[in-house]
């Protein structure tokens, strides 16, 4: 059989399937969508909500207000200068819907695996704050434009999910329900009011750790301290720092084992079914090898292609 021959067979399949029976959540669905070899996007509509882009079934960028897009990641770390993204942009646009992320490459801004993983990195934090919340409804959108900055080929959702479901597990363990610690307010506990070096990193600067703490304090703990103002949520210092919000809550947990901080209390929201049960906290955390990685691309959805829209329904 030629590959024509078997492309041929796969759409005739699909067409003789009739129209996609309705998913119970957005993960079957997602599931539903990769055995179609589909490409363009889910919109969801929770609090925050995101769109999730496909390219032939594969995840290739989840783009939600609950956590740092690639680009994010890349600018607000300093991986990527704004010169050189602004070159590259300039590149990519000339091409009409060129590969932002190619013209990085090309460039010489970035390496092609490091892009990789700030890419792969940013879509497994979008699928995790997207859980945080309760799930709402969702709508596809058929040949919907990619993101600016995209993993490709892409990751299986299976492996999205379960990546997903094991960061919700380690942290309900180590800690109790992640929504609740995403939504607290943090700033420095008493005597901890700054970091001499960290240069008012995210707007806060001044003051010192008392004694001998700061010289063992991990650079990134500092810089954390330096930018919770008490406003701020694990989002907001994951957008000010370009980091990824499963890294900051997993240093948010050891800084409060180290009683560095202070939690404001966090706003009372349902949240959605953990997947993991809570168990007593004080467990050991795991080995602290974790490197955490560092805004908005935007998503336009496609008003000529007739979204339709699904409720979610129990889990």
């Amino acid at each position: 059989m030629t590959p024509d021959t078997h492309d041929d067979d796969h759409a005739r399949a699909h067409a003789q399937a009739g129209p996609r029976p309705a998913a119970r959540n957005v993960p079957a669905h997602l599931l539903a969508l990769r055995e179609e070899d589909f490409t363009g996007s889910v919109v969801v509509s929770s609090a925050p909500g995101g769109t999730i882009h496909l390219e032939h079934g594969l995840i290739t960028a989840i783009e939600t207000p609950g956590a740092p897009t690639a680009e994010t990641l890349l600018l607000k770390s300093g991986r990527v200068g704004q010169e050189d993204w602004t070159a590259a942009e300039t590149v990519a646009s000339s091409v009409g819907a060129g590969d932002l992320g190619a013209a990085l490459v090309a460039g010489g801004s970035i390496g092609a695996a490091e892009l990789e993983a700030v890419c792969a990195s940013a879509v497994f934090d979008g699928a995790f704050a997207l859980v945080l919340s309760p799930p709402g409804a969702w709508e596809t959108v058929e040949g919907a434009p990619p993101a600016g900055v995209a993993l490709r080929p892409g990751i299986e959702p299976k492996r999205l999910f379960e990546e997903t479901a094991r960061r919700t597990a380690l942290l309900t363990r180590v800690w109790g329900p992640p929504g609740e610690l995403a939504r607290t307010r943090i700033r420095p506990a008493g005597g901890v009011s700054g970091v001499p070096g960290a240069g008012g990193v995210g707007g806060v600067g001044g003051g010192a750790l008392p004694g001998p703490a700061a010289p063992r304090m991990p650079a990134r703990h500092r810089e954390i301290l330096a930018a919770a103002t008490g406003r701020r949520t694990a989002r907001d210092i994951g957008f000010a720092l370009g980091r990824g919000v499963f890294a900051v809550l997993l240093d948010l947990v050891r800084m409060d084992a180290r009683q560095l901080l202070h939690r404001e209390p966090a706003v009372a929201v349902p949240m959605a079914p953990s997947v993991a049960p809570r168990t007593a906290p004080g467990e050991p955390l795991p080995a602290d090898g974790g490197q955490p990685l560092p805004r908005r691309v935007p998503g336009a959805r496609n008003p000529a292609h007739g979204p339709r829209t699904e409720r979610a329904g129990e889990p």
